[in-house]
């Protein structure tokens, strides 16, 4: 009897983990409104920013300096490679841009994509020194990401942030 017992709970539980990535629909599966909201965060946590949040400058691997940020993306097709576009924005003015090409983007359990390890930046040849960063001191930025999939969809994500430079 305790062999019966044993195969029917260990069916019951493997019909209910198949069936739930099955009738889920929009697990990454690039369905549904594309959209972009940048945060922060490490490990598999993510703290959206807000408008006027303070952040503080990191290395950008494209060069120069600039924010790292993570996104979550819902509408796009997840796992699988993505290309992003980090811009930064002045007063109003492009400040930066970087297009960084075949980024991944992991699906959580949630069915909304995550990408991290990206740096939105500021032009090197407009902030070359540590001078030019520490004018940047106290100032709003708009950090721009914009997020390309495999099926051509895009989504974007805007937040104005103020910059801590030297803290």
């Amino acid at each position: 009897m305790r062999p019966i017992c044993l195969s029917t709970i260990l069916s019951l539980t493997w019909g209910c983990a198949s069936s739930k990535q099955a009738d889920e629909p929009g697990l990454c599966d690039g369905s549904g409104e594309p959209t972009v909201q940048i945060g922060t965060g490490a490990g598999s946590e993510f703290y959206p920013l807000s408008e006027g949040d303070s952040v503080s400058l990191d290395v950008a691997p494209q060069g120069g300096f600039g924010v790292s940020v993570r996104a979550v993306t819902t509408g796009l097709k997840g796992d699988d490679v993505v290309d992003v576009n980090l811009i930064t924005e002045l007063n109003g003015m492009q400040s930066g841009e970087f297009l960084s090409e075949g980024v991944q983007l992991y699906c959580q359990e949630d069915g909304n994509g995550m990408l991290w390890g990206v740096v939105v930046g500021f032009d090197p040849a407009t902030f070359p020194d540590n001078d030019a960063l520490l004018a940047l001191n106290g100032s709003t930025a708009d950090l721009i990401v914009e997020i390309m999939d495999t099926d051509g969809d895009t989504a974007t994500g805007r937040v104005a942030v103020t910059i801590e430079v030297g803290g």
